[in-house]
């Protein structure tokens, strides 16, 4: 070869590894900005308001419960239905009259980065090609729940048998009934496909919260036609079932969802606000009881031990608003219930984990717990995109006009129609291994955290917006994918965030297989049916990409971080962390293994179980639907400080807009 050919090439190999370095550099600069953004910007909920309590100088409750969101709600709900028992619970999100943006809004951008946000990152995915995911959470009075889609979804029974004694399916289905308000209670039993004696069997009435379905006269056409597959025994799904959470996991089906309504409780056509738990169990009727404190925009920063005892016992904790820094005492119990990433942090700033980790970021070791941080699970998500013929095919509830109509929001259904949960036939088990969400309309937006383009962040469709022609995503959602991930504290400082990895090393080929089998039996619908009539395109993944391919590029968590305090090894039967005393765990930090289902409807169960445990150890009175009626309000203790007035609930933004699609 000629010497000034070599040279060229030479120099073109040059510039371009320059590029790609100064892209690289750019990148991380970036990414620096941004987490120092959100670090500023997080700080600024610790400002005083004049909502900040400045707690008195020697406050002492029997039961303090450390966040407020799915299980912290339910768990100070119920503990604070015994009248002589005192309660605070405390919840790091600001206040509501705070907020800086309106959810509501019809204007209200995508991007969640907002002084709720915790603002999660992970460390880079090995198995996705060394992406950085952003996982979005909420703090604040409800927690997360407020910011997804409120699904109810149970894990199978062969999942939970995972799970430790006591804490499998038939000691959990009281605590699911116990939650519920179901519809299938208000309709005839030939509408809801649900037997009286089944209704009565799975599911509860009178519950906190309401659960309704999706609502078939609203779907847009596109998911319309698509009901004949969804009720085809003969798909890899085997058929239509009317209840997931009935005796088959697996089926095509309406989804379930906590969504309160409004007006009246059988009016399909009432609007509705997403149900979480702070509706549900900390509504106007019990932040008046006198025996419970409620203090958000207020930070734990370290549990306080007594390390004469053996084991070392809880005896308070040390708590930041905005006013200063205040000690505030337990008498009983410390109950930790800020999610599977806040809870293992606060309990290693606190010196309680792997003693070799403490020793590396400075903390005085208390206790010894190796299972702390550790177990780190999650759903693995990607999307199918396909483009329609008709973008009025995706417009709810629209019958074929000669003049195009106005897109308007479904109002039973949001973006949802079906759900479907499958087993593939992989594995010789009865798991859901993979459950796929269709949505009518839009799904998947930017997030606005690294990217404005939807493909290049969270890799998905705006929906009846995008142009020239309408999109729709059938999301899919690996149940039980093999990745153990951790969460470490990095230094000693709760404010500074803990380092999230989720270990996704490699995809084995059950994993891929999950996917192949689901995209390859889509894909043939295209051929075959009406619906596939009705697509013009796949869009993603395409034809031109392997699966496998596609799967290294966009595979994406969804948002289902669970077991990182796991029952069983970091904990025991009864929620009680190991090798400390008076300390236990209320959230999905818990779980005891893997579940093939959305968790919140666990939490809710866990929470519920929980509290019967405590009652049951300390002798309180046994639960009654009508806890109210349990005492007169007036022979309740008076619980020492100030709280939130008792209209907070009102106030409430619903978030769930910001991802009208997420799980």
């Amino acid at each position: 070869m000629d010497e000034p050919l070599i040279k060229d090439n030479t120099h073109k190999k040059t510039k371009k590894l320059l590029k790609i370095i100064v892209a690289l550099v750019v990148l991380v600069l970036l990414l620096v900005i941004i987490i120092l953004a959100l670090e500023i910007r997080s700080l600024v909920v610790l400002k005083e308001t004049k909502n900040d309590i400045t707690p008195a100088a020697t406050e002492e409750y029997d039961f303090i419960v450390v966040g407020l969101g799915a299980g912290g709600s339910v768990i100070a709900s119920r503990l604070s239905e015994i009248p002589h028992v005192t309660v605070l619970g405390i919840d790091g999100g600001p206040h509501e009259v705070d907020a800086d943006e309106d959810p509501n809004d019809s204007e209200f951008p995508y991007s969640f980065i907002s002084p709720h946000d915790p603002s999660v990152v992970s460390l880079p995915l090995k198995a996705g090609k060394n992406k950085i995911m952003y996982i979005p959470r909420f703090n604040g009075l409800g927690g997360t729940l407020r910011l997804y889609g409120g699904i109810n979804v149970r894990p199978s029974r062969a999942i939970l048998e995972r799970w430790p004694e006591n804490w499998r399916y038939d000691d959990l289905l009281p605590y699911y009934k116990r939650i519920e308000d179901h519809y299938c209670y208000y309709y005839p039993s030939h509408e809801t496909g649900i037997s009286d004696q089944d209704c009565k069997k799975y599911h509860g009435k009178d519950g906190p919260l309401q659960v309704n379905p999706t609502y078939v006269p609203e779907f847009a056409n596109i998911s319309k036609t698509f009901e004949s597959i969804c009720k085809d025994s003969t798909q890899m799904w085997h058929g239509y079932n009317s209840d997931l959470n009935g005796a088959n996991n697996l089926g095509c089906a309406l989804f379930q969802r906590y969504l309160n309504r409004k007006g009246d409780r059988t009016d399909v056509q009432s609007d509705y606000y997403l149900g979480t738990s702070f509706h549900g169990y900390l509504n106007s009727s019990v932040c008046k009881r006198t025996n419970l404190r409620i203090r958000p925009a207020t930070s734990v920063i370290k549990i306080l031990f007594d390390t004469s005892c053996t084991p070392p016992k809880a005896t308070g904790v040390v708590i930041q608003n905005g006013t200063g820094v205040y000690t505030i005492k337990v008498k009983k119990e410390l109950i930790l219930a800020g999610g599977a990433f806040a809870t293992p942090h606060l309990l290693q700033i606190s010196g309680v984990g792997d003693p070799v980790h403490l020793q590396s970021i400075n903390i005085l070791q208390i206790a010894t717990n190796y299972h702390i941080g550790r177990n780190l699970r999650d759903h693995v998500a990607i999307p199918i995109i396909f483009q329609v013929k008709d973008k009025y095919s995706t417009y709810p509830n629209h019958e074929n006009a000669t003049t195009p109509p106005q897109y308007r929001k479904s109002i039973p259904n949001g973006s949802k129609s079906w759900i479907i949960a499958l087993n593939t036939g992989l594995r010789n088990d009865n798991i859901t291994d993979l459950q796929i969400y269709f949505s009518d309309t839009n799904y998947h937006s930017p997030d606005g955290f690294m990217n404005t383009n939807p493909r290049k962040c969270r890799f998905g469709s705006n929906g009846h917006k995008e142009e020239p022609l309408a999109e729709i995503t059938l999301r899919m959602i690996l149940q039980d994918p093999s990745f153990s991930g951790t969460v470490m504290a990095t230094t000693g400082n709760i404010a500074n965030k803990p380092m999230v990895d989720f270990k996704w090393e490699k995809i084995s080929d059950y994993e891929y297989g999950v996917f192949s089998v689901t995209v390859d039996a889509i894909r043939k619908l295209l051929h075959t049916t009406e619906w596939g009539d009705l697509i013009a395109d796949e869009l993603f993944p395409g034809n031109d990409t392997t699966i496998e391919e596609f799967i290294n590029n966009h595979l994406e968590s969804a948002l289902h971080p669970i077991s990182t305090c796991q029952l069983g090894l970091c904990c025991d039967e009864n929620l009680l962390v190991y090798n400390i005393s008076n300390v236990r765990v209320c959230d999905a930090s818990a779980f005891g293994e893997q579940v093939d289902a959305n968790p919140t409807a666990t939490i809710f169960a866990l929470a519920e179980k929980l509290s019967d445990i405590i009652r049951k150890e300390y002798g309180y009175v046994s639960y009654s639907k009508n806890h109210n009626l349990l005492t007169k309000e007036k022979s309740r203790v008076l619980a020492p400080g100030e709280t939130i007035p008792s209209d907070t609930i009102h106030k409430l933004k619903d978030y769930s807009q910001i991802f009208p699609q997420a799980a």
